[in-house]
């Protein structure tokens, strides 16, 4: 270490896309791949178009439809089949190790780029438009994958405009959910060399050459950053010694083509991340993401390359939109508001994301430091990656309530938390409750703030309900921000989260806090509309609030049975009144 030519010492890379995850004999594979249940959920991918004869795809492929001027929605460049392929069984590897090719969903194929995978800027309100108007008519779509992005249209932190408005409009007034990638940072690739961007990672993720480009910016939207999976390029993997293609991110950590939000006055975006790929500096400088990437169906397959690997968010938001595929299958009356409540209320920063942005602040003020690399993981991670393992169904340690209700401007609804006294009392512990809001606004593009309708939520706490109601009422007629929170420990803080349509926080507490003899928790729903929105939106504006007690760390837990109880006891108690 303290010879002056060593510069940096890492491990080994490890994991990476291997030769024979690429090269599986199409034999190998299940002849008859069974075709989704009648009424699975439907995800139209609004892409370059679909290999529809994939012997993996063809089974659940629902329907193709051309909206362009080329001959056929088959794909000829190969993205719309690889994002369907991520649409459709989300981790391809897993599947492939296993070998379960059981597909949930279905498929709508509508190529809106050409066959060079290239998009008419100039037709682009038309042509979605055109496209979504038709899968939600004919087929009740409630699901769109977008990987699509201008380059030409950085979010320059002004007015929101372009295909962003389009899919804004078009969401709240369809009810239809589109999960849109963030965009990638395609110049470290064409650069001469990447040494620069790997010296300055993860910095330059968070500077205004990776600001993310329409339509990421878009408020109703879920928009969805890439994370990095593996390390070992292919010449690492055929040489242990090989240290010739060095990772710039490590496992877990954000891609190093990703952008960065926020979006208009602060939004969190991206709203969360997903596997998206990585890349290497290899011999000369150059950038290479060759097994760095996420395993995809290939479009020109042959009998033993039926698989193909590439990097990209455009990659990392279809497999958003397969777990909002899945959770439509387990609610099928869900409103799009339902949908991306749920999957960012199970969201989560990791901890490795966190640790690279601490590190990457050299501001010797502690307070600052902390400030400034809170804000920073926000704008790359957004809400963070998924826990699938508590996505769709609850347990004795976890249990998630769920509500879909409406609102009228200058109002606040009330929601008591059903909180066993074992959750407040016992061991010392961290006991979590987590809340998400959804809704969806209308928007101007012609307006800075963007956003006509501002819904928000307050977790506070009192001794009756008439207590907390009386201090909303008088506050209501000015303003609701002096109503403080409950101070525990937080993710996010109102200040931050408060700025999209859709917000979330963790609150965290231990045993010993002040609230620990409080009797009622409640979740306070505040609408208060600006005053051009006024004029422009609904009388009753619709959400969606999705809550998550969680206490993990109590081995005999019993959450779920007494929430249970207490909701029972709770619909008696309204039936005798």
């Amino acid at each position: 270490m303290n010879h002056n030519d060593i510069r940096t010492i890492d491990l080994l890379p490890t994991t990476g896309i291997t030769y024979e995850q690429l090269n599986v004999d199409i034999n190998h594979i299940l002849s008859d791949i069974p075709a989704p249940t009648v009424n699975a959920a439907k995800i139209c991918v609004l892409d370059s178009g679909i290999a529809t004869n994939h012997p993996l795809l063809k089974s659940a492929i629902g329907d193709s439809y051309n909206f362009t001027q080329t001959q056929s929605a088959f794909d000829q460049c190969g993205h719309g089949t690889a994002v369907a392929s991520v649409a459709l069984y989300g981790d391809l590897e897993a599947c492939n190790e296993s070998g379960l090719w059981r597909p949930e969903l279905f498929i709508l194929n509508g190529k809106i780029l050409d066959d060079n995978g290239d998009f008419d800027i100039s037709l682009a309100e038309n042509t979605i438009d055109k496209a979504v108007r038709y899968f939600v008519e004919e087929y009740e779509c409630k699901i769109f994958n977008f990987s699509v992005g201008n380059e030409n249209a950085p979010y320059s932190g002004s007015h929101i405009r372009g295909i962003a408005y389009i899919l804004d409009k078009l969401a709240r007034e369809l009810d239809v959910l589109f999960v849109v990638s963030v965009g990638n940072f395609s110049d470290i690739f064409c650069h001469n060399t990447v040494q620069n961007f790997s010296d300055r990672y993860p910095e330059y993720l968070l500077e205004n050459e990776t600001v993310i480009i329409d339509p990421a910016p878009a408020a109703n939207v879920l928009t969805i950053g890439a994370i990095s999976r593996h390390e070992a390029t292919d010449n690492a993997q055929k040489r242990i010694n090989d240290i010739s293609g060095i990772p710039i991110a490590k496992s877990g950590q954000p891609s190093p083509f990703t952008r960065h939000g926020p979006s208009n006055q602060g939004m969190i975006k991206p709203d969360l991340i997903a596997i998206g790929g990585n890349v290497a500096v290899n011999r000369g400088n150059r950038a290479t993401d060759r097994r760095l990437g996420v395993l995809t169906c290939k479009y020109n397959f042959t009998e033993n390359t039926i698989f193909n690997e590439m990097s990209g968010t455009s990659f990392s938001a279809p497999y958003i939109a397969h777990l909002a595929g899945r959770l439509l299958n387990n609610y099928p009356n869900a409103s799009a508001n339902l949908l991306r409540a749920l999957l960012v209320n199970h969201a989560n920063v990791p901890q490795i994301i966190k640790e690279i942005f601490n590190k990457s602040n050299v501001d010797n003020n502690k307070d600052d430091k902390n400030k400034q690399s809170e804000v920073s993981y926000l704008d790359v991670a957004g809400y963070g990656l998924i826990d699938e393992s508590e996505l769709f169904k609850s347990t004795d340690n976890v249990v998630g309530l769920l509500a879909e209700e409406q609102i009228e401007n200058d109002k606040s609804q009330f929601y008591e938390l059903p909180i066993p006294d074992d959750f407040i009392k016992g061991k010392r512990r961290i006991r979590e409750i987590r809340v998400t809001l959804a809704y969806y606004s209308e928007v101007r593009t012609t307006r800075k703030d963007y956003i006509a309708s501002r819904i928000s939520f307050r977790v506070v706490t009192g001794n009756s309900l008439q207590e907390i109601t009386n201090a909303f009422n008088n506050e209501n007629k000015k303003t609701v921000s002096s109503i403080e929170e409950i101070d525990t420990k937080k993710t996010v803080p109102i200040g931050r989260r408060g700025k999209g349509t859709v917000q979330s926080t963790t609150f965290s507490m231990i045993q010993k806090n002040k609230y620990i003899n409080k009797k009622y928790f409640f979740i306070v729903v505040t609408r208060q509309d600006s005053d051009w929105g006024k004029k422009i939106s609904k009388k009753y504006e619709n959400y969606a609030l999705v809550i998550t007690l969680a206490d993990r760390e109590n081995e005999n837990a019993q959450l779920y049975t007494q929430i249970k109880e207490r909701l029972e006891l709770k619909n008696q108690t309204v039936i005798r009144v």
